[in-house]
């Protein structure tokens, strides 16, 4: 008997041995991606897309998180160049893997330095600050950071100018000073570099009024050497505005004119070459606005009349490129122009569009603040979730991979006595069974859960182009709309199964979304079965992905007026869903599968075959293409 036991034993040991998982080290992984990354970028004509493309597919680097996150990175940027959406989706990737990270901090400073660059590319000013300085943050905090030097000042310069434009000085002075001190470490000079941080020192200590005349000397001294150096036409434009500024600071008004003259003479030879350049646009409208005001300090009345005569006449072709900043500055210098000359009512009449256009200036940066951060703090919570969902998945798995060893222990047991095997297996059974229909739910919760941003990403897509075409009316009409859609939404994601009128009601108000969008391009019919719909109830999402596909693939493209109809069938324990469109069919492409499957689709196949597991019965998609149009035919499990 003690034989057996030992024997027993034995086996469990060796099984034990042979199950555990060989030890990945991060580190070692991380590093071994780096090389190849190097390596890869000595040989230009590499196709770096396809090479990072396939080590995503490699499950060595799959199982290790910093690895994975430096795949993502570097797909999202060889994707900035051609598709910006791409770009993103592997970007949030990766700021989800190595957030979860505690270590690692080069790799973060330069995924983070990564994700604002494409938001600054996306021109989301304030997602671009909100990375950079997290970029900068780790800098200032880790000297030990090992990270190319020019990339850590690069990323100080960017974080230190957006700081600026939003009146954080104090800390934009300190990133500033950080990467000067960084640069004088390095071998070769890099006036670029020195000069744009000696400009924004200026600028951070002029703008915060906390500055030292001597300090301001200093930096223009700085500028001033390094533009005879380079004698770049562009840093010595700037030299010459930091030296105004300083004139008039020091109310020294004359020199400050003189400056400012060849400044104003610098921006409108760069407009004379090229008159629609945004940029010199700008430069030369605020120019002639801080020359008015100082003409109107030192009372020469003429010269300000004829720069305002100039200021309106860049205002008159350049109305929409100029900001309301830029604006504000031109009505408050031509304010001043009245009140010296007395005209108290065109004074007052300047003073209330200069409130005016602060108004706006707040309105709007508040605005696209709160949308920007909104989308970061959505994206954090959707991606902590689904990361969620996935840990517990995993555990359930890891737990059923550890029953099939017990199993095989209990086999072995049998030996010693027949009894115990029927016990034990009647046990392990039903354990078995209530985790494989927890692994399902769970399973079911996060196709759901993937399918929610998917959907809100393409009515948001929709909402962004009526905003930037300015169409007031319909972006309100559209966001009332969307609100109630959305609200619906959360409500029926949160069950396992809801009431057919209200899945219908969801998708009527989807449709009047979409109606609006493409300008109700379509028309669309809703039949329902005479049985009482309220007490039907079904899977909820699993209709409007075909919708979608009926709209996009459909009815998009063609050239006639579009019809979407709906017909509901009810039978026994099934409901059939018919989709028609009269759009041109895809029976000629012979890749129907994956040219016509949206990703909500593919998802909704997914949970079909997942509820079909659960319920027993058979659930169907069934697609029907040809010249007239596209038919799809659903099959889908319903409780009364």
């Amino acid at each position: 008997m003690s034989k057996t036991v030992w024997f027993v034993l034995l086996i469990l040991f060796s099984c034990q041995q042979k199950s555990e998982k060989v030890v990945i080290h991060p580190e070692k992984m991380l590093e071994k991606i780096q090389v190849i990354s190097d390596s890869l970028d000595q040989s230009p004509q590499s196709d770096k897309l396809v090479f990072w493309s396939g080590r995503l597919k490699e499950k060595e680097y799959s199982k290790t998180g910093p690895a994975l996150a430096f795949i993502h990175y570097n797909l999202a940027k060889n994707f900035a160049k051609t598709s910006i959406d791409s770009s993103k989706k592997h970007i949030n990737i990766a700021l989800n893997l190595i957030e979860k990270e505690k270590e690692f901090n080069a790799l973060k400073f330069t995924i983070y330095n990564g994700a604002g660059l494409i938001s600054e590319h996306e021109g989301k000013f304030y997602q671009s600050i909100y990375y950079f300085n997290k970029s900068a943050a780790i800098i200032m905090s880790d000297d030990s950071l090992q990270c190319k030097p020019l990339a850590k000042v690069i990323c100080l310069l960017n974080a230190a100018q957006d700081n600026n434009k939003i009146s954080q000085y104090p800390k934009s002075i300190e990133q500033n000073q950080l990467a000067l001190k960084i640069l004088k470490k390095l071998p070769e000079d890099h006036y670029k570099y020195n000069f744009r941080a000696y400009s924004q020192l200026f600028t951070a200590c002029e703008e915060s009024n906390t500055y030292k005349s001597d300090s301001l000397l200093f930096y223009i001294k700085k500028l001033k050497q390094i533009s005879v150096k380079t004698n770049d036409p562009m840093q010595i434009r700037f030299t010459n505005e930091h030296m105004a500024h300083y004139y008039t600071l020091s109310n020294r008004y004359n020199q400050a004119i003189h400056y400012y003259n060849l400044v104003k003479q610098y921006d409108a030879g760069i407009l004379l070459a090229d008159p629609e350049n945004p940029i010199a646009i700008k430069n030369l409208y605020t120019t002639i606005a801080n020359l008015i005001d100082l003409h109107v300090q030192t009372k020469q009345f003429t010269d300000a009349e004829d720069l305002i005569k100039q200021a309106d006449k860049i205002e008159e072709q350049h109305l929409q490129i100029l900001s309301y900043y830029e604006k504000s500055l031109n009505k408050k210098a031509k304010m001043h122009y009245y009140l010296a000359k007395g005209d108290n009512f065109k004074a007052q009449n300047e003073a209330n569009q200069v409130l005016e256009l602060k108004d706006n200036i707040l309105r709007n940066s508040g605005i696209q603040a709160t949308e920007e951060m909104a989308t970061i703090y959505e994206l954090q919570a959707k991606d902590k979730s689904i990361y969620g969902l996935n840990k517990t998945i995993d555990y359930t798995t890891n737990r059923l991979e550890h029953n099939k060893l017990l199993l095989f222990i209990v086999g072995l047991l049998a030996l010693l006595a027949v009894s115990w095997i029927f016990l034990l297996y009647f046990f392990q059974r039903q354990k078995r069974q209530k985790q494989e229909k927890e692994k399902i739910l769970l399973q079911q919760q996060l196709l759901r859960t993937q399918m929610e941003p998917h959907f809100i990403f393409n009515t948001l897509s929709a909402l962004q182009s009526f905003i930037r075409f300015d169409e007031k009316d319909k972006s309100i009409k559209y966001l009332s709309q969307f609100s109630k859609l959305l609200r619906s939404s959360l409500e029926l994601s949160r069950k396992n199964y809801v009431p057919l009128d209200q899945e219908l009601e969801a998708i009527e108000n989807y449709l009047s979304l979409q109606q609006m969008r493409f300008e109700y391009a379509f028309i669309y019919e809703i039949i329902t079965p005479d049985t009482d719909t309220t007490a039907v109830l079904i899977p909820p999402m699993l209709i409007q992905p075909f919708v979608e596909n009926a709209i996009i693939h459909g009815i998009s493209n063609h050239s006639d007026k579009g019809s979407i109809i709906i017909e509901i069938l009810s039978q026994e324990n099934q409901l059939l869903v018919k989709i028609t469109d009269n759009g041109k069919g895809y029976q000629d492409k012979p890749n129907i599968e994956v040219d016509h499957q949206s990703l909500s689709g593919i998802i909704a196949r997914e949970r079909l075959e997942i509820l079909a597991r659960e319920n027993k019965i058979k659930t169907n998609i069934e697609i029907i293409s040809n010249e007239n149009g596209t038919t799809v035919l659903l099959t889908l499990p319903i409780k009364n």
